[in-house]
């Protein structure tokens, strides 16, 4: 059996029942001496470091078997932390380390309270994510998807900060069920769920299969003055699986909204990746479910103001995500002209030229 000191996120005991699988009661604090305990910088996380005449508060979690073991390392390993040994009151307990040699810049102070308000329900989402892959992926697997794990968390929490068209009734649901049978990049998540009918019956649970996305922000950027806007084309598979002859699509900048990101950073990163261009003011298309039958995952659209250039034609994307982005302007009659001749198969796109379209007259663009 072993003794763990725990220093950071571990004392939040939600985390921790998460991780360990199990309830477990509170934990008493004492005090570590010659180390220090801060936020690693840019980060949601704290790190410890050796320090002499420092101190910090610990809890010891006590008699920790094989398994319960397991749990943790699995968890602490995705962001690259390891179990060490280290002394304290007269003994040994174990803790974890940051990565050696990995030189994080030093953060404020860790404060659990402080943190725990600010990402303590994002990352305890994260946390059951992270958790349904123990037994079943390696940790650095894992670690490679923590951004999109993070980013699915914030799309959750963010699903209520929105008006709707009507009242919800989300207290009588049921759910009957509902677990992850893939988990990757994107999860697909078994789920039966009773609603109350129309009639005011309640329904029979309702098994379905859902591609959960989280958020994403899709931008068409537009040059008031010369009446010009930029699309994108690239190769999407799903066409292939479709059938489509053709599936490099035209298309809105597009991307997926990272943890700790606004919709507009999203669409000014976003842009400069995919097109290679500067945002100027956004105007909010609207924010939809693209396909709310099997599809978790709300679109944020907006056109974003821009100065281009009639013949600007270039490739652009993440080596890292294998993207080969073709970016390029066309007149707004001309990229209009697509809608009214149904030849663009891309909603976002479509939405956000008719949208522009009725900006235009709205705004009086295009300016002189």
């Amino acid at each position: 059996m072993t003794d763990l000191a725990l220093y950071g996120t571990l004392r939040d005991p939600d985390i921790l029942n998460i991780v360990l699988g199990r309830a477990e009661g509170d934990l008493p604090l004492t005090r570590l001496l010659d180390h220090r305990v801060a936020m690693v910088a840019g980060q949601h996380f704290p790190m410890i470091w050796p320090e002499d005449g420092a101190d910090c508060d610990i809890a010891i979690l006590q008699g920790l078997d094989a398994r319960a073991l397991a749990r943790l390392d699995f968890y602490e390993a995705v962001f690259g932390y390891t179990r060490a040994p280290i002394s304290h009151n007269g003994g040994q307990v174990q803790i974890y380390m940051p990565p050696k040699g990995g030189d994080w810049p030093k953060g404020g102070a860790f404060d659990p309270v402080t943190w725990a308000q600010d990402h303590g329900a994002l990352t305890r989402l994260a946390a059951q994510d992270i958790m349904s892959s123990f037994g079943i992926e390696t940790a650095e697997a894992v670690a490679l998807r923590l951004p999109i794990i993070r980013a699915r968390a914030q799309a959750r929490l963010r699903a209520g900060d929105h008006p709707t068209a009507h009242e919800t009734c989300k207290n009588d649901i049921n759910i009957a069920w509902q677990h992850i049978v893939y988990n990757g990049f994107f999860n697909l998540i078994d789920i039966a769920v009773s609603y109350p009918r129309f009639d005011g019956s309640l329904s029979d649970p309702a098994g379905r299969l859902i591609l959960d996305l989280g958020e994403a922000v899709t931008v068409l950027p537009y040059d008031p003055k010369r009446d010009l806007v930029l699309l994108i084309e690239q190769f999407r598979p799903a066409a292939v699986v479709q059938g489509d002859p053709n599936p490099w699509l035209l298309e809105t900048v597009a991307g997926i909204c990272d943890a700790g990101e606004t919709y507009a950073q999203t669409a000014r990163r976003e842009a400069r990746e995919e097109a290679g261009i500067t945002l100027g003011d956004l105007h909010l298309v609207g924010r939809y479910y693209p396909s709310q039958g099997a599809v978790a995952q709300i679109l944020i659209s907006y056109i974003g103001l821009a100065d281009l250039a009639p013949d600007y034609d270039s490739t652009h994307g993440l080596a890292a995500e294998g993207e080969d982005i073709r970016a390029f302007c066309l007149p707004f009659a001309e990229a209009f002209r697509l809608v009214r001749d149904t030849r663009l198969s891309n909603a976002p796109l479509l939405l956000s030229l008719m949208a522009l379209d009725r900006m235009r007259a709205e705004m009086g663009w295009p300016s002189q």
